[in-house]
């Protein structure tokens, strides 16, 4: 909702956080756009902050965030006294003239709705880059056992859950702390006889499972359980196969979503598992959000010369999906030696992008610096959070423009 009075404007919405989280994700999502300044707050049940958008004294956005029993009431204040321009975003300026619009883009920007879709450490990756800047995070995995030629998921901090839904959980985890002492106990091996060798994360999640009667209830406790910033849900029913048809939880996500993410990781391995469900293809086909695409650092082992571009993968996902992406991601930053020599020894190869290639399957190719440093080449969770989330933001903006 947006209420205006004589040169001012005033967005407000109702977020579904407490009031100390709501604060830590609103600075997260508002600090990129310029200077944030706290404010003291006038009450306990309250938290306040300035944003100064770019260039330094253009715009001044008062940020008020209280606590009411739907969770943090947000509203964003433009004062009456503006200057001509602002600037939004990493990327140049804006004239004053558009600055309603975009406070009421705003408000759609904090409770955009994203769904990620994958396995491994690609979406393990995505989710902990979006965790905190998203209220609605819903991430879609196949539920079904990992392939056994599949590499452990492993990040520069070490070893993650084998299983994508384990995996899922230690994304999503509200803080750093949590995220630690979750992988930890996720991957920890079990020892009494019963179940030697067995995650805990795999055995805690069969114990749910019998007790609340389906896997997808067993991942809606665990999620409550630990507190969790997101949902998991399952794209295969009860049965085994790829043919059996798509959750309803995972298909509603997807409809109801303003942007859906592919995330990096093998065709194969991690894609397909999910993307050959004929119900999650239909959804994507159908749903109204923007579909992004995000290509890997490397190449799969021993892949062909062909494989080291990006239009090989937005390729591979158009034909899989049947879907002709809004956007395709990809890294265009340089692979470390360290990297390049730890990949050699198995065959991969950095994929480069090759944007007019790749504008054939996409209406647009975002080159970003995404890579992080380390032995791995693995995205940045925060570059790659931050960049989904300006895709997302000018995709919204286009269709509300439309609309309007």
């Amino acid at each position: 909702m947006l209420t205006s009075g004589i040169g001012s404007s005033r967005t407000t919405a109702v977020l579904s956080a407490d009031l100390e989280h709501a604060l830590q994700r609103c600075i997260v999502l508002a600090s990129p756009f310029g200077t944030i300044r706290l404010l003291r707050p006038e009450s306990p049940a309250v938290r306040e902050f300035v944003l100064e958008l770019e260039p330094p004294g253009a715009v001044r956005l008062r940020w008020t965030l209280r606590a009411v029993d739907a969770g943090t009431e947000l509203a964003i204040v433009r004062p009456a006294s503006i200057a001509q321009l602002a600037a939004w975003g990493r990327r140049g300026s804006i004239p004053n003239a558009r600055l309603d619009r975009i406070l009421k883009l705003l408000t759609h920007t904090v409770n955009m709705k994203i769904v990620v879709i994958g396995g491994g450490s690609g979406l393990y990756t995505t989710l902990l880059g979006l965790r905190d800047r998203s209220w609605s995070l819903t991430s879609i995995i196949s539920g079904l056992p990992r392939a056994v030629i599949a590499r452990d998921p492993r990040d520069q901090l070490g070893s993650l859950p084998r299983d994508d839904a384990s995996l899922c959980l230690v994304a999503l985890a509200p803080t750093l702390g949590e995220n630690v002492v979750l992988r930890s106990l996720l991957t920890h091996r079990m020892e009494r006889r019963s179940w030697r060798g067995a995650h805990f994360g795999a055995a805690l999640l069969a114990a749910l499972e019998e007790t609340v009667g389906s896997r997808q209830a067993a991942l809606d406790a665990a999620g409550q359980l630990l507190g969790i910033r997101g949902r998991i849900t399952i794209a295969l029913g009860s049965g085994t196969h790829p043919s059996v048809s798509a959750r309803e939880s995972a298909v509603g996500a997807i409809a109801a979503a303003d942007m859906v993410v592919v995330a990096p990781g093998h065709l194969e391995l991690d894609l397909m598992p999910v993307l050959s469900s004929p119900g999650i293809i239909h959804a994507l086909q159908r749903t109204a959000a923007s579909k992004v695409a995000v290509t890997t650092i490397m190449t799969a082992e021993h892949s062909s010369e062909e494989a080291t571009t990006t239009s090989h993968q937005a390729r591979a996902l158009a034909k899989l999906t049947g879907c002709h992406f809004d956007v395709v991601v990809a890294n265009h930053g340089v692979v470390h030696s360290n990297q390049l020599k730890r990949y050699a020894a198995a065959g991969a190869r950095p994929v480069s992008p090759d944007v007019e290639a790749t504008s054939l399957h996409a209406h647009q190719v975002v080159t970003e610096r995404l890579s992080a440093p380390g032995d791995l080449a693995r995205h940045d969770p925060d570059r790659l959070g931050e960049c989904l989330l300006e895709v997302g933001v000018q995709w919204l903006g286009q269709r509300k423009e439309q609309a309007s």
